[in-house]
């Protein structure tokens, strides 16, 4: 976390807060790293969810408590979704490349790489943000 933290999270001063790619591509990134690292931590990388089952049988009182973890890495940001943001990124990657060499328009490009991004941001908080609320 601390390395994370350290040199991944950019300093204000270092950005150029006039540029569009700092809100786009280097906030985004730098937060769901940060996010990510800080759920690393072994007592904040599983929650407990009791599931109450209410059986109507003859005794009105008989009820089971089921408890279940649920895990970061295992059931919040898997190894698919992990893989899911490396294909992303080597796509991006190669349209970038094929723009450079003239092929597709640099404009094109960047618009899609943002909306790329921000899928990825839109999925991955949808996924983590019931665990991050979730209470005992």
């Amino acid at each position: 976390l601390i390395y994370a933290l350290k040199y991944f999270l950019p300093h204000p001063s270092e950005l150029e807060w006039k540029n569009g790619n700092t809100y786009v591509f280097v906030l985004p990134m730098a937060m769901g790293l940060t996010v990510d690292a800080f759920y690393q931590l072994p007592i904040l990388q599983c929650h407990h969810r009791y599931n109450i089952t209410t059986y109507n049988n003859d005794n009105d009182n008989d009820t089971t408590t089921t408890t279940t973890n649920i895990c970061w890495n295992e059931d919040v940001i898997t190894q698919l979704d992990l893989l899911y943001v490396l294909l992303s990124g080597l796509l991006v990657a190669f349209v970038f490349t094929l723009a450079f060499r003239g092929v597709l328009g640099v404009k094109k490009c960047y618009w899609g790489a943002a909306a790329v991004v921000h899928g990825i941001v839109f999925c991955l908080v949808g996924k983590a943000l019931p665990f991050v609320i979730m209470y005992e």
